[in-house]
């Protein structure tokens, strides 16, 4: 019995890490967005990925 609520525990365990990671990584994007958002809201200038990439030279 002990090896079996062993296992079901690694089990759940590696499944609330899958969500951890799943929930963490939604937020950061939804930061990312409304910062994104807000920018555009004040008009503040909008820099491309692109043109960020050729300023600092890491284009592909």
């Amino acid at each position: 019995m002990a090896i079996f609520m062993t296992v079901i525990t690694t089990r759940i365990s590696n499944e609330l890490d899958i969500i951890r990671k799943a929930i963490e990584s939604y937020i950061e994007e939804k930061a990312d967005l409304l910062i994104a958002l807000s920018c555009i809201e004040k008009r503040e200038e909008v820099i491309s990925l692109e043109d960020i990439k050729k300023k600092y030279g890491l284009e592909d």
